[in-house]
This record gives structure tokens, C-alpha cells and sequence, in this order.
């Protein structure tokens, strides 16, 4: 799982990444002299592009006023994967916003979500869609 904002850096790591994997291919293979022989076959299984929104943006400026006018805390600007990624790629501004509620262990086995307080999600979302179209 190989994610960056940069299609370069993104490309750099996956040459890396196939490298690290032929090289203890290699190694496993001579550890054994002879005894048998490894293959491997890499398959990609998905695709996040890389993309990147300023920000300075007014999606960006926006989100962090409609958090503040809802007494909201502010806002992090992290990079993430997400449905986002794909206008970002295309140069179109874009941001993922939380949907309400409280998550916890995300992508694990203690993965859990509480509903609580979701509304505010889609409270968050309306107000900026309507700032977004001003």
C-alpha cells in the first residue's frame, strides 16, 4: 500500500518497493542452493493516485470556517487515501470531511465506530456546500 501527494515520489516508491521484493526473492533463493526454487508474481490490486490540494484553497478556507462557525475543533491537514485522490490527481481541489460520529482503530481489528453526535457530520457538510456555492 503505496501512497503520496506526488506522482513522482509515488513512482519512486514503488521501484523501490519491487527492488526490496526481487532482492529477498534473490536472497531466499541462494540461501537454498539450489533446493528448489521461489517465484514470485506482483499483481497490482489497487490505485491511489497521487494528487494534492492547496491550502489556500476555498474549498480548503472554507471547510476550516464552516468548522469554526459550528464550534468545531479546527481541521488537520493530513494526506490520506481517499475518494478525494482522484479529482486531486485531475487538478480539481478537493478534501475529505469526517461524517459525525467517533471512529477508532480504522483498517484493524479493533475498528469500531460510535453514531454519536453523527449528525453534525451532515450538518458540516450542507453548511459547506452552501458556502462553496456563494
Amino acid at each position: 500500500d503505496l501512497r503520496s501527494e506526488d506522482s513522482a515520489s509515488l513512482e519512486t516508491e514503488n521501484a523501490k518497493f519491487k527492488q526490496a521484493v526481487n532482492n529477498a526473492l534473490d536472497e531466499e533463493n541462494n540461501r537454498w542452493h539450489g533446493k528448489g526454487k521461489l517465484t514470485l508474481s506482483l499483481e497490482q490490486v489497487g490505485y491511489r493516485p497521487a494528487g494534492h490540494t492547496d491550502a489556500s484553497s476555498s474549498i480548503v478556507r472554507s471547510a476550516f470556517a464552516v468548522n469554526k462557525a459550528l464550534g468545531l475543533p479546527e481541521p488537520t491537514l493530513d494526506a490520506n487515501s481517499s475518494d478525494s485522490n482522484v479529482p486531486m490527481n485531475l487538478g480539481i481541489p478537493a478534501i475529505t470531511i469526517g461524517g459525525g460520529g467517533k471512529d477508532e482503530g480504522a483498517h484493524s481489528p479493533e475498528e469500531s465506530f460510535d453514531p454519536q453526535d453523527s449528525w453534525v457530520g451532515t450538518q458540516r457538510a450542507l453548511l459547506l456546500t452552501v458556502t462553496l456555492t456563494q
